[in-house]
């Protein structure tokens, strides 16, 4: 059986930027309070400095602080360093004559620590380069805070030594906590919880002085570049200890849980509570143990995930094909389980298991220097200690320069840790024994890992949120200011939506959007009137598609997502964008100018005059609103009454050409206004509209949709 090692539980603490000290410490990415701001040309900076300080957000104590580049007329700004940095920064951003706004960034010079005995940590940094290049990676961060600020803790279970000189500075405590007194002040569940968690003994008693513990914490958080001992994965990141106890696979879920609810309350309150446990590190576990045999331990992994924990565990150490004889807890099914065996100064598995199918990934684990008991030193060897280290490394690809990934992390806590657990298993390098003998054919690689996060940073982003409203001519009454229903209320919308089909492109995750449960039960003015696409196309060049969605638009004109209620969301990232609105057999409209989108949902209203639209009379106006013409019976994005590809002629083939007073039901293109029926003839028909859109006087002109 393995000893009993840390779960290093990576917590963030929800700290801005803004609210940190002003002297950063490793992992602050810029100097608290500051601003840089880029002028146009000719923009005097104190005519600037009026109207921001008459706002009435401006942040306290804004003022000028010097030039930096009067040529480029870059100045510096400094501010109250309470006040959150993102909201002046925001504010600054705004104004017009500002051309760019930007924290001031720390620049760091290109060292190795300065620990005492870093040259004999060779998993770091290794002359042979079988080590996992964490100097590279350092480069790039150092660890303790992602990129909005959040601070990042690692969990320790069994406890370690927190008096000791190279661990101490980075010792968590919980400070909504009142020690002593019997109350569970910060509500979390736990009494008392002020230096982490016993669950065999119901308190906070995570003291402990034994060196296995201690030196797993070592290998996850060493305090980096402080001329003393050694250093961790992540310099700067905090430890909070949970001490198992008795090893029962009773504690081991209880410890577990301690970090769930700790991740799940911060979860719940965005960063204001709990902790951002980014994942743990087990070092004990059953040999030979077949996991079909431990459903609830195993199926713990995936609630962990679902909230967006990782979860670092030791394989046995022995040499054993997992795949063949078992192993708890690394044999265990769920994604969210990393199972680690132990690697070699040369790049070699010697004595830990193996499993093609089971053990992910190798890391350093033999004859490796981290701390010890009684303010001391080691080099040890296990599975132990490669999982502590591959728990640290995941903590510092959670502190990449990638705002995404760190706001993924508060809006989609598992998204965040399927990316992460991606990148740790793409940045392996394929060394050694290990291909054909682990998932991932590789060991760790700190820098190789970071580098995937930062190619891929633009894909973590939550997206933008576009609450928009349109009205389509065919089924608007201007009587009561609503469109009929009647495709619902026949049951003719699909359940698929129907662009993919009529050939409209889908980019960027759009198409194959189905609809939700029950959504066409509703009645009223949310009741659903068809399907629309929505499109995101690039703000210099509007020709072109960056996104698209399929959604629903209702009675009042709202646009929603598949299921009735939410708004649109598209997966790229902040910025601006033309928004286009398009039908099946109505002509699309777009924005005439490029709206600036985010995560927060925003309006855009294609009913109103207000809202320019691109090309001329993209939308009939019907009174005091407006709406996307009708009649594009034959998709080729005009109306015609008369000549070739008319949109007349489709509506009589589809009544029949010898019956034009018949009629047919159904979804069909050639139903302009939208009721379920086509007819050639009589009331309702759907003919007359298409004379009316082009001109009854003028039958031979062309209406064309006013998009690039």
């Amino acid at each position: 059986m393995r000893k009993l090692l840390i779960l290093p539980v990576l917590c963030l603490s929800a700290v801005l930027l803004a609210q940190q000290p002003k002297i950063n410490g490793p992992g602050a990415d810029h100097v608290v309070g500051d601003l840089l701001i880029g002028l146009q040309k000719g923009s005097d900076v104190q005519a600037v400095m009026r109207d921001l300080l008459r706002a009435p957000d401006a942040p306290p104590g804004l003022v000028v602080d010097r030039v930096v580049s009067l040529p480029a007329n870059i100045w510096l700004l400094k501010h109250d360093p309470d006040f959150p940095g993102a909201r002046a920064l925001e504010m600054v951003r705004r104004h017009p004559a500002v051309v760019a706004a930007q924290f001031n960034h720390l620049v760091h010079e290109r060292i190795t620590p300065n620990d005492s005995q870093f040259s004999q940590q060779w998993h770091h940094v290794d002359p042979q380069d079988n080590d996992i290049d964490s100097d590279l990676a350092w480069n790039i961060t150092t660890g303790g805070n992602t990129a909005l600020g959040d601070t990042i803790v690692v969990c320790v279970v069994e406890g370690f030594d927190r008096s000791h000189s190279d661990l101490n500075a980075n010792a968590w405590v919980n400070r909504a906590e009142i020690d002593g007194n019997g109350i569970d002040d910060d509500a979390n569940g736990y009494v008392d919880d002020v230096f982490g968690w016993n669950p065999s003994a119901g308190n906070d008693n995570s003291l402990f002085s034994g060196s296995h513990g201690t030196s797993c914490a070592g290998m996850v958080g060493a305090k980096g570049n402080n001329a003393n001992g050694v250093s961790g994965a992540n310099w700067a990141v905090k430890m909070m200890p949970v001490r198992i106890g008795s090893l029962t696979e009773a504690n081991v879920i209880a410890s577990y849980s301690y970090a769930l609810a700790q991740r799940q309350r911060w979860n719940d309150t965005n960063g204001l509570e709990g902790a951002f446990v980014v994942a743990t590190s087990s070092s004990w576990g059953i040999d030979q143990a077949d996991p079909d045999n431990y459903p609830l331990w195993c199926g713990f992994y995936d609630t962990l995930g679902e909230a967006g924990i990782l979860n670092c565990g030791a394989t046995t150490n022995s040499n054993l094909n997992v795949d063949v004889v078992g192993d708890m807890p690394t044999a265990c099914s769920s994604p969210y389980m990393i199972s680690v065996t132990a690697t070699n100064s040369s790049d070699q598995r010697t004595f830990s298991g193996y499993g093609a199918a089971t053990i992910d990934v190798g890391a350093p684990g033999e004859s490796v220097r981290t701390t010890s008991s009684s303010n001391g030193y080691t080099t040890t060897s296990g599975t132990s200690f490669a999982t502590p280290l591959t728990a640290g490394v995941i903590a510092l690809l959670y502190s990449a320069p990638c705002s995404g990934l760190a706001q993924l992390a508060h809006t989609d806590p598992q998204g965040a840790a399927d990316a992460v657990r991606t990148a740790l298993f793409a940045g392996v390098d394929q060394v050694g024994n290990l291909p054909g003998q682990t998932v991932t054919g590789g060991r760790i690689n700190a820098n190789n890992s970071l580098q995937y996060i930062l190619t891929n940073c633009a894909t973590y982003s939550p997206g933008v949120s576009v609450s928009a409203r349109v009205f389509l001519q065919g089924p608007y009454n201007s009587t009561d200011g609503l469109m009929a229903d009647g495709l619902r209320t026949a049951g003719l919308i699909p359940n698929t939506e129907p662009f993919t089909a009529l050939g409209f492109t889908h980019v960027n995750g759009g198409g194959g959007e189905t609809l939700g449960a029950g959504v066409t039960s509703t009645s009223g003015a949310d009741a659903v009137v068809d399907w629309v696409l929505l499109e995101l196309r690039d703000a210099g060049s509007p020709a072109q598609v960056l996104a698209t969605r399929s959604a629903l638009v209702q009675r009042d004109g709202d646009i929603t997502a598949t299921d009735g209620v939410s708004p649109v969301v598209f997966g790229v990232g902040a910025g601006d964008y033309h928004v286009a609105v398009r039908h099946r057999n109505h002509l699309g409209a777009m924005t005439a100018t490029a709206i600036t989108l985010d995560e927060a949902p925003t309006p855009i209203d294609f009913t109103s005059v207000a809202t320019g639209t691109f090309g001329t009379d993209a939308r009939i106006a019907i009174g005091a609103v407006r709406a996307l013409w009708t009649g594009n019976a034959t998709g080729d994005a005009t109306v015609k009454y008369t000549g070739g590809s008319n949109d007349r002629d489709p509506i009589l083939l589809a009544v029949g050409s010898t019956t034009p007073n018949g009629s047919a039901a159904g979804y069909l293109r050639t139903d302009t206004n939208l009721d379920g029926i086509v007819k050639y003839t009589g009331s309702a028909n759907d003919r007359d509209i298409i004379l009316t859109n082009t001109g009854s006087t003028t039958p031979n002109a062309v209406r064309a949709e006013q998009l690039p």
